[in-house]
């Protein structure tokens, strides 16, 4: 079950590894389907003109 819905506002953690990702605000495009072991979103940064395919530890509430 995903933790996240469709619109919402997060965090996206910088990247471990050989990913270019940047840490930075992004927007949940869509829910995909489960795959495995992890929960995945289509997400949107502000950051970037292109949207991602991230897993849900990859994202986090913003800080109030």
């Amino acid at each position: 079950m995903h933790k996240y819905h469709v619109g919402q506002s997060l965090d996206l953690l910088p990247s471990h590894g050989s990913s270019s990702r940047r840490a930075g605000e992004c927007k949940i495009v869509a829910l995909l389907p489960y795959e495995g072991h992890m929960i995945q979103y289509k997400v949107q940064s502000t950051l970037e003109s292109y949207q991602r395919i991230v897993s849900e530890n990859d994202l986090r509430l913003p800080a109030a």
